[in-house]
């Protein structure tokens, strides 16, 4: 199995972290590859930077197909383009959010996410309602960090982290999530200290790619992701 994970930014530090964090979590005989974007923000802090890296989410996506891997992983929490990523890949596609909010249902009652700086809390809570998940949610607490940041500071995301996530637990949270892809690889630490499980997005959604491409399953394409008309650009 050939898996692409693309970082849809353009930082260094975020790729390693991600690529680390990917390749420690998959089968040996799963070939991940690891790229971010070749032009765009250096982090996804805004619906602004989402919205300038999404073309070339895109195009990258549409490379994946065209070169013979089996399954591409779009590795921000935002989940920048998913619909429309889904909509033009003949294999399937897996963002971050939604395989981390499946994944924390099955492990506790309700879950609730680290985010990277205190504006995010609000598009996070947003995100939990497009998912019909509130009544599963426990809050969002924030870092107060950016996120390449969280990427080159393992002490101080530990330190903050289990202080955010102390206060998440006291609210009803039975389950925390890293959202952000640059949180990758610190889930083991933070349950150590925290005595609840742990959701690294990064290396959840590598498992679950893995999983559901070996049971050769794909987006339906019949509505919500049926193949868009490609329109010519004038």
């Amino acid at each position: 199995m050939k898996i692409l994970v693309l970082n849809p930014n353009t930082s260094e530090a975020v790729t390693q972290r991600i690529a680390e964090t990917a390749k420690k979590a998959a089968y040996p005989d799963t070939e991940i590859v690891v790229t971010g974007i070749p032009y765009g923000p250096e982090s996804l802090e805004s619906f602004y930077d989402e919205a300038i890296a999404t073309p070339y989410i895109l195009q990258s996506v549409k490379n994946a197909n065209e070169a013979g891997y089996d399954a591409v992983i779009n590795a921000a929490f935002c989940d920048p383009g998913i619909e429309a990523l889904k909509e033009i890949s003949d294999i399937p596609v897996f963002g971050l959010e939604e395989c981390s909010f499946s994944a924390a249902l099955l492990f506790g009652n309700k879950f609730a996410i680290l985010t990277e700086q205190k504006h995010k809390e609000a598009v996070k809570s947003r995100e939990v309602r497009k998912h019909g998940l509130e009544s599963r949610f426990a809050g969002v607490k924030a870092l107060n960090m950016g996120v390449v940041e969280i990427a080159n500071n393992p002490l101080k995301v530990k330190e903050a982290g289990i202080k955010a996530a102390r206060e998440l637990i006291e609210n009803g949270a039975e389950v925390i999530i890293l959202g952000c892809s640059s949180m990758a690889g610190y889930s083991e630490d933070l349950e150590k200290e925290l005595k609840v499980p742990i959701i690294d997005p990064v290396a959840t959604t590598v498992k679950m790619a893995e999983a559901f491409t070996a049971l050769g399953l794909r987006h339906a394409k019949i509505g919500l992701y049926s193949k868009p008309k490609i329109q010519k650009m004038k």
